[in-house]
């Protein structure tokens, strides 16, 4: 698989992560921690996941986020008839993730979202059996690969950053020009010019101080490749409910609303545990 090219279309693409361990169940510690998760054998996503179950570690460096929502540039909001899809569109500028579980640079790519018809299945990860209204991804490249489609034939080829989505009563001011956008692009295949702003809603202390669970899985639509580290933030963003219904009014091809676009929880394979991670302090 190592040098294999697998032909997909990033914006029809989805992604999830899998778990990691150290050998003793507890707490590992040390320089090589994120090395010690990239090795670890992948498997399918999304997951259940219980927080006392896993393997609680703190020695990991901080994630970093650069570029993301303060660059001001162009960017674009598309209804490709099965979510709300961003991305920039000047490919020479993108945001950059390392740190934490990373090995290396990741290379934003797209934001999407999953959501379901109700507030408590629209998420795909599911953290000590609670449900969210929905789940917004990250889906990063691995620089050294040079593109998305290079680097989904390799295990540590991607890397997908999760946001659960809480919904309240109160609209978040946040989400704001993201609302701008989702309300222009309620038809199928419809396009709206963004800016990076679209993202300010993610700026917040606990990209940097926040805890989250990695581990090692696959994207979880078609072809389903193994090849995401998943970072999965603990804690639920809240939107409020008006925002949030947004997504469920977007139309597919059929000019039907997108109801749901969640892909079931799978099979967690014995001899493999999600990662806990606190994180210490902030390097951004």
């Amino acid at each position: 698989m190592e040098n294999r090219i697998v032909k997909i279309d990033p914006r029809r693409m989805t992604v999830i992560p899998k778990e990691t361990s150290a050998s003793d169940g507890s707490r590992a510690n040390g320089p090589h921690d994120a090395e010690q998760i990239s090795r670890l054998r992948a498997s399918q996503s999304p997951i259940a996941i219980s927080l006392s179950r896993c393997p609680t570690w703190s020695s990991l460096d901080p994630l970093r986020f650069r570029g993301y929502w303060d660059s001001g540039e162009k960017a674009i909001l598309l209804n490709n008839g099965s979510t709300a899809y961003f991305t920039f569109t000047d490919q020479s500028v993108r945001p950059i993730l390392s740190g934490g579980p990373l090995l290396g640079e990741y290379i934003f790519e797209q934001m999407h979202f999953h959501w379901s018809v109700d507030d408590f299945t629209g998420c795909e990860h599911v953290l000590d059996g609670h449900g969210y209204a929905a789940e917004c991804h990250f889906v990063h490249y691995n620089s050294k690969y040079g593109s998305l489609e290079a680097a989904v034939g390799h295990p540590d080829g991607l890397a997908v950053v999760g946001f659960l989505l809480e919904t309240v009563d109160a609209p978040n001011p946040r989400f704001d020009r993201l609302v701008e956008g989702l309300e222009a692009i309620k038809k199928n295949e419809s396009v709206k010019n963004v800016t990076s702003e679209a993202l300010s809603w993610m700026d917040s202390d606990d990209l940097s101080e926040g805890s989250y669970v990695t581990y090692k899985g696959s994207l979880t639509t078609p072809p389903y490749t193994e090849c995401v580290t998943w970072i999965i933030y603990e804690r639920p963003v809240q939107v409020g409910a008006e925002q949030l219904s947004l997504l469920r009014q977007l139309e597919g091809p059929n000019s039907e609303p997108i109801e749901r676009n969640v892909r079931p929880t799978q099979r967690h394979p014995p001899g493999h545990s999600v990662i806990y991670v606190k994180q210490v302090k902030a390097k951004l």
